[in-house]
């Protein structure tokens, strides 16, 4: 057992004067004497003698399923010229801190998971919460990252954006499938001016650009720092544009129809199966409406003999979505003349904007069907997944207002390249605040 603690503790058996270990309270305590050294006082020099000792107690990740703790009976020494006392070099952990270096290991290592929050690890390692955050900050330092190759572009609301802002602009390295910034603000001034303080020659490096939610800021912004970069916008939110003019389609249609009728019933309840993908064949089930047994494939014949204008609403959607599934680069622009032909000659009032958003932003939809890297389209589908991470790390955390302390706590957690450098000069970011005034009763 004893080899066994002393392994773990990276202490030779030849340093330890005594050790033994004792179960309490559902805790196992290992108290640890070290042997006595020949020491010099620190001040003069001179040689030092044991001078009695003091205890120390040490937090200690888990031992053979117990709570574990070091109690470490510090020898003290005198010097025998000027009579000053210090303690012995402890091994166990970093000075100013009363958790072991195993245990500090451990909470760094929790701190890699953003769906974690402070208090959660440390109710885990039984210390404080202040403990961890002391003890991240502490260890963690990023400053601005290189610019990668392709640069995915997104947002996220959130009360730590600066004044005047209400989004934090989220960037994302396309190729290492990382996270490698947060700023405090998506305005175009703002990005301007972090990007002016970036060298010409890093920004000429940067070859593609995808934009989320066909926001102009990042497209003027990119088109100003990035001369080199191909401008895309994520093909994803186009979709996403079309289906909400479709569900205005549907809903109108549905309102103009008497209430639980049958047309209405097949417009409220079934109508996913006109928006998303479904298996049409499936084995027919009773239907308590119509009172017999229909597949999806029924039901959806009867959607479609609803209305002409749904009809052909429905036609133009799935012509857009084959597009943008089958497309490629060398097609993709006589492709998207056709469909652009056929919505203006359909004439459908609720899908003008969407007309007016894909001739807008043509060239960066073209754009999103090269394939620079992994033979995967040019998309934001990976700041989405990052984003999502994010939204959960602030849902679980009920929120967050430090914001250099969240900037650091999600790359940290979200780019495997980032890693934490262990240090005994402590420090906190926590925030500064206007001291509070006098009370006044």
């Amino acid at each position: 057992m004893n080899n066994l603690i002393t392994a773990a503790f990276n202490i030779k058996p030849e340093n330890i004067e005594s050790i033994h270990s004792i179960k309490e309270d559902g805790s196992l305590n290992i108290h640890i004497t070290l042997s006595i050294k020949p020491m010099e006082c620190p001040i003069c020099g001179a040689k030092a003698i044991s001078h009695g000792k003091h205890k120390k107690t040490i937090k200690h990740p888990a031992i053979l399923d117990f709570d574990g703790n070091i109690i470490w009976y510090a020898r003290r020494y005198k010097c025998t010229q000027c009579s000053h006392t210090f303690l012995e070099h402890n091994p166990f952990a970093f000075a100013g801190l009363s958790i072991s270096i195993a245990t500090q290991r451990a909470i760094m290592f929790d701190l890699k998971n953003p769906n974690f929050t402070y208090k959660d690890i440390a109710q885990r390692h039984h210390v404080s919460s202040f403990t961890v955050q002391k003890l991240f900050d502490s260890w963690v330092n990023i400053p601005r990252l290189k610019l990668p190759q392709s640069i995915g572009i997104d947002e996220i609301h959130s009360d730590m954006a600066i004044y005047g802002s209400s989004y934090l602009c989220v960037l994302v390295d396309n190729m290492e499938r990382s996270l490698f910034e947060i700023l405090p603000s998506r305005s175009k001034d703002y990005l301007n001016k972090y990007l002016e303080k970036i060298p010409q020659s890093e920004k000429d490096n940067v070859r593609y650009i995808t934009v989320d939610d066909m926001w102009d800021a990042y497209i003027d912004v990119a088109q100003k720092n990035f001369k080199n970069a191909i401008i895309a916008v994520d093909p994803f939110h186009v979709i996403k544009h079309l289906g909400e003019c479709f569900s205005r389609i549907r809903i109108n249609i549905q309102n103009q129809v008497v209430y639980d009728s049958d047309t209405y019933y097949l417009l409220k309840s079934w109508h996913r199966l006109l928006e998303t993908d479904f298996n049409l064949d499936n084995e027919p089930r009773y239907n308590g409406h119509f009172k017999k047994n229909l597949n999806y494939r029924n039901l959806y014949d009867m959607l479609l003999d609803i209305n002409e204008n749904l009809t052909c609403a429905y036609q133009l959607k799935e012509m857009y979505r084959r597009f943008n599934k089958e497309a490629t680069f060398e097609n993709a622009s006589e492709w998207l003349d056709e469909i652009i032909s056929a919505f203006l000659i359909a004439d459908i009032p609720e899908y003008r904007s969407f007309i007016d958003l894909i001739k807008k932003y043509r060239p960066y939809i073209l754009n999103s069907f090269k394939r620079p890297y992994d033979n995967r389209k040019l998309s934001n589908a990976l700041s989405e997944n990052i984003n999502s991470q994010i939204r959960a790390n602030l849902s679980v955390s009920r929120g967050a207002a430090n914001f250099t302390r969240f900037r650091k706590r999600m790359i940290y957690s979200l780019n495997n390249k980032i890693f934490y450098s262990a240090t005994e000069h402590l420090k906190s970011d926590k925030r500064t605040s206007k001291p509070r005034g006098n009370y006044k009763k």
